[in-house]
């Protein structure tokens, strides 16, 4: 084992990063790639709580809302922050986002008087006479009935001074902080309604043009508001479901409308992981060789012409974050890894993955195959000096919206054929051409600094892997 430098010695100090913005690594330091850097002042959330050696990625709050998830359970609470004056509502149709007409990175963010004719009512709670009776009073936990009506979700309240001039937090009941309510509100793609001075839009080429707190807004709030709506039925007993705990919980409607003759659903007992959202993690892999001066990048042949990017996959049931690295890495290339080191993870709402960074250090003397699952086009090592070069040019992360749509479809039909096809020439037959020099598949562009596996690429390609526990 080979180590690049003095290990990085992490701190068991809580501490603030200042400044916190969308950051990529290099050797003197962060600095921004968002346009929107957050003020110091601005990073005393009571939710916020980071650590100095942190590599914050894009979506993940800078800084992050105070969700305040105790207050889902409580109509009362949560009716309290649907009337704020200063409550503000992101909109989603068919999950593109409300943005402003011609700044599709700037989101349009409405009041509830805006709203209010579109929200389909306050959030409900148990009747007096359910009080009592644990068991009828959870049914009625922040309740949105009937089951039709558009998807409303609380998203927290941003508690930072900037905010607001009372969330101070030495003043702070924490249990009731101050601060701007926000919720993400589904439009009916029936609904015809375009607020005023607004415009829907593309959801991925949008959301890389927003900065990194309204990114964050935007990725819990597109998550959020696509699990309700993919989650319309019971899996236990496939009767509609409803809304509960403020658009974070679903329960069958046979707890309010038993169906006569039928035993009780046993969704209605219990504890069950379908009754919340669900997010599923992806493992991201910087696959270095033995000398740690190049890495293995990958391409399907879905994605855009000349788009290479780090090796992924699922984790499955029953894999460490390290294991699922070294399947992953042996089933799509053939390369066997060995120390694995886990770098940072980035939510990805898209619809609801959690992408988990890691680096892993090839053993020496293998060869790339790509005929175990078929599921890369091509896979090639790319030295540092290569990747550096390419980062320099103003098109090496540059994607067109075009580009994006076709990351879309790759993305959405990652179950099919067409999104897993395999190159359509042989293992022998890329060997020959390549002797020859005829191979097509050429590197112009890597991911950008937006999407984790970009910032896998820039920490390593800029030697900035003292941020992590060395291989």
């Amino acid at each position: 084992m080979r180590f690049l430098g003095k290990v990085w010695r992490f701190t068991h100090t809580h501490r603030i990063i200042t400044p916190c913005r969308s950051s990529t690594y290099s050797s003197v330091g962060y600095h921004s790639t968002g346009v929107h850097p957050v003020r110091a002042t601005d990073l005393t959330s009571k939710s916020l709580v980071y650590m100095g050696d942190n590599i914050v990625n894009f979506y993940a709050g800078q800084p992050p809302l105070n969700r305040l998830s105790f207050h889902r359970n409580s109509a009362e609470k949560l009716n309290d922050h649907l009337h704020a004056e200063n409550a503000r509502f992101i909109l989603f149709k068919d999950f593109k986002p409300l943005v402003h007409a011609g700044e599709p990175g700037k989101t349009l963010f409405l009041s509830r008087e805006q709203v209010k004719s579109h929200l389909g009512g306050d959030f409900t709670g148990p009747s007096p006479e359910d009080i009592g009776n644990k068991d009828r009073a959870r049914i009625h936990e922040s309740a949105r009935l009937p089951n039709t009506v558009p998807a409303l979700v609380f998203l927290g309240i941003d508690d930072r001074p900037s905010a607001s001039p009372d969330s101070v937090p030495a003043t702070q009941d924490p249990t009731a902080p101050k601060g701007v309510p926000y919720f993400a509100l589904e439009v009916k793609t029936d609904n015809d309604w375009l607020p005023e001075g607004g415009e829907w839009g593309d959801a991925r080429a949008s959301a890389s043009a927003m900065d990194g707190w309204e990114a964050g807004i935007f990725a819990a709030g597109r998550a959020m508001v696509d699990w309700n709506a993919r989650n319309k039925f019971c899996p236990a007993c496939g009767s509609p479901t409803y809304s509960l705990w403020g658009g974070w919980k679903r329960s069958c409607t046979t707890a309010i409308s038993p169906i006569p003759g039928k035993e009780p659903c046993f969704s209605l007992k219990g504890l069950h992981n379908f009754a919340y959202p669900r997010t599923d993690p992806v493992i991201i892999m910087g696959i270095l060789n033995e000398a740690g001066d190049a890495m293995l990048l990958g391409r399907q042949k879905s994605w855009p012409k000349g788009m290479y990017s780090c090796l992924a996959g699922f984790i499955e049931p029953g894999e460490s974050f390290e294991e699922s690295v070294r399947r992953e890495v042996l089933e799509e290339a053939g390369i066997q890894v060995g120390p694995v080191r886990y770098s940072s993870s980035q939510p990805w709402p898209y619809p609801a993955n959690l992408m988990v960074g890691c680096y892993g250090r090839a053993l020496d003397g293998q060869d790339i195959r790509l005929d175990l699952d078929n599921e890369l086009e091509d896979c090639q090592w790319f030295p540092r000096s290569q990747i550096s070069a390419l980062l320099s040019t103003s098109t090496g992360t540059h994607f067109t919206r075009a580009d994006q749509n076709q990351l879309d479809r790759a993305t959405s039909d990652k179950e099919t054929e067409a999104a897993l096809a395999p190159s359509e020439k042989t293992p022998e037959e890329l060997e020959r051409l390549v002797a020859q020099g005829k191979n097509q598949l050429v590197i112009t562009r890597v991911p950008p600094g937006t999407a984790i596996a970009g910032k896998l690429i820039r920490i390593w390609a800029e030697g900035g892997l003292e941020v992590v526990s060395k291989l």
